[in-house]
């Protein structure tokens, strides 16, 4: 019989609060520019837009502290729908999106779409296929439910340390993302900035766990949402006099095409240039709208494909499936990411065709005009080079040197806009990666507490869990730190490698778990350790041989490894004996889309015997 559901309430106020955090954030940028018009200088606006959302960040953060076990791990599973969305787009996109993706889609044009595309199709995979079971099921992250669903604290235990890989890769992506924005736009290095991020998003996790990280990230993603179409938008009333650019930067291919060809670019063939751009400053070469031009057919399904189950079933997105208030709602909140996310992949492109018809529009005018204004200030912050390397009085296109990752942050420069709104763009970009590094953080710390500490000692003793899991977030922060300031990161390269592991470990386990009753312990385990076992082979062994060497590579090797899991958990489950009945009516039990979550009801019923005994 189903336990009837706890009433659970999210806050009433919420739509006004959060209200008043846009409206600050608009006034902030408002009162900037006008300090700018008034003869502030650079650094100083930098200053303010950079620390002062980070402080109001980590207010909302204390003001979400939290002892609760339930709270600190599922948010109280209270969440509204969108407030979850806002934080499974900004997991999904993070920081590498907001630059290194829409790097690429300048550098690549067509051809980066794979990726956003992706990561659209994985969430509707995972809206689909897993969230509302897992959300039935209620368990706090992902080796919990496979754990519970086949009984065995083996299966949990591996799980747990086969999530370690793909979630700590976007951890350090992200935190290392984020540091650089730091380091350019304040007066600190990198390596300060590198232990100022890993301590802000630490900070998050102990304090409030899911609960600080809901509420700080919502903020996050207003930021981030305001600070991308504020210049965006602007830009596009300018170039089409339009404020919808995702629906009007078709108008300037035309003007693409032309700068183009006088900048001397000339369709490519897959193989010319790498699959995916270097965050080392490189020339674009690659006409926007050649298709396949840097990867072949088959090697933008893999990458599409790679991101799509990456997506589906990536730990950090998972541990959100329990957080709202109904299996309805987790429905609803992953159609809005969804749509968010959606929305992101079409705008990615005109921020990337804007930036090229600007770019390369000046570049033409040089012999006439001489260097653009934009070209120093782009030079001061590293984020392009230029020189006239055949003497002939022009910068061609292989002349010019520009980042990956300060495509976005170019954009308002190259417009010419008050620089408000470059440090606007910065604010933004460094919200999504603190909502996303700390989501990952949180991920690992958790699943280190309950999945690891929680399973070896069943003491019901609240603060010795969250110590644990206080310990284990502080101590994942501080090695992330250390990878950082050993191991040299490219963020999309790694993005592209955790999702492929995501992949390859977990797709095929969670399809098996949750849609085929007669999966068994032995056909999960097989699953989980051939999946991540051929992808580390072809990683290290094939990268050898040039098997895996690049983003295609990895994500072809991905998805091979994913089809050999799959397989390797059917023959499992079918060689080994049939699933006992209460696996049976576990599976029964989570397909039902109503009442509380099994994992509460069981709580309950522990409790109660509890009480009676005593």
């Amino acid at each position: 019989m189903t336990a009837p559901s706890r009433q659970r309430t999210p806050n009433p106020h919420l739509g006004a609060y959060y209200g008043i955090v846009a409206s600050a954030f608009a006034s902030l940028v408002v009162l900037l520019a006008m300090a700018e018009q008034l003869g502030w200088s650079d650094g100083t606006i930098a200053l303010l837009m950079i620390l002062l959302p980070l402080l109001f960040y980590l207010a909302i953060t204390v003001a979400a502290r939290t002892l609760d076990v339930e709270d600190f791990f599922t948010s109280g599973r209270r969440v509204p729908q969108v407030y979850n969305a806002f934080l499974l787009a900004a997991i999904t996109v993070g920081g590498t999106g907001f630059f290194a993706y829409t790097g690429a889609v300048f550098f690549l044009g067509f051809d980066a779409l794979a990726i956003g595309l992706g990561w659209t199709c994985g969430l509707l995979l995972s809206g689909v296929l897993f969230v509302p079971y897992l959300r039935r099921a209620g368990a706090y992250t992902l080796p919990a439910f496979l754990g519970q669903r086949f009984r065995s604290r083996e299966t949990r235990l591996v799980a747990s340390a086969l999530q370690v890989v793909p979630t700590a890769l976007l951890l350090a992506a992200e935190i290392k993302i984020a540091a650089t924005v730091v380091a350019i736009f304040l007066p600190a290095s990198y390596w300060i900035a590198v232990l100022l991020i890993a301590a802000l998003v630490a900070a998050t996790g102990i304090l409030g766990g899911m609960r600080a990280l809901t509420w700080s990230g919502s903020a996050q993603f207003i930021a981030g949402a305001i600070g991308l179409a504020v210049p965006l938008i602007v830009v596009s009333v300018l170039l089409t006099n339009l404020p919808a650019p995702q629906f009007t930067y078709g108008e300037m291919f035309g003007s693409l095409q032309s700068a183009e060809t006088a900048a001397g670019m000339s369709p490519v063939e897959p193989g010319d240039i790498g699959a995916l751009p270097a965050p080392e400053p490189m020339a674009a070469v690659k006409p926007f709208l050649q298709s396949f031009g840097a990867i072949t057919e088959r090697g933008f399904f893999a990458l599409f494909f790679c991101f799509a189950l990456g997506t589906a079933a990536l730990p950090s997105l998972i541990a959100r499936s329990g957080v709202t208030c109904s299996v309805a709602d987790q429905r609803r909140s992953t159609a809005w990411a969804l749509l968010l996310v959606a929305l992101f992949v079409i705008t990615a492109p005109s921020l990337a065709a804007f930036a090229k018809v600007l770019m390369f529009r000046d570049m033409a005018l040089i012999p006439t005009q001489g260097l653009p204004a934009w070209l120093s200030s782009l030079s001061v912050g590293q984020l392009a080079q230029a020189s006239d390397l055949n003497g002939d009085g022009t910068i061609g296109a292989g002349e010019l040197l520009i980042s990956r990752d300060g495509i976005a942050l170019a954009l308002p420069i190259l417009a010419q806009l008050p620089y408000v709104l470059t440090a606007l763009m910065a604010a933004a970009g460094l919200a999504i990666a603190l909502a996303a590094a700390g989501s990952h953080l949180f991920t690992l710390g958790a699943s280190l507490a309950d999945d690891v500490y929680g399973t070896l000692d069943h003491q019901p003793i609240i603060l010795p869990r969250l110590m644990a899991a206080w310990a284990a977030i502080a101590a994942c922060a501080f090695l992330a730190a250390v990878y950082l300031f050993i191991a040299e990161v490219d963020a999309l390269h790694t993005a592209v490698t955790a999702f492929a592991f995501a992949a390859a470990t977990f797709f095929p386990v969670l399809l098996l778990a949750i849609w085929w009753p007669r999966c068994t312990t032995r056909g999960a385990l097989a699953s989980l350790a051939t999946g991540f076992g051929v992808l580390f082979l072809a990683l290290t062994m094939g990268g050898l041989i040039g098997v895996a060497e690049t983003a295609v590579g990895t994500a072809m090797s991905c998805l091979v490894a994913a089809v050999l899991a799959l397989g390797a958990g059917v023959g499992a489950s079918l060689y080994g004996p049939e699933p006992e009945g209460f696996d049976t009516a576990y599976y029964e039990e989570m397909r039902k889309p109503d009442g509380e979550t099994m994992f509460d009801q069981a709580q309950a019923r522990a409790a109660t015997a509890s009480s009676e005994e005593d």
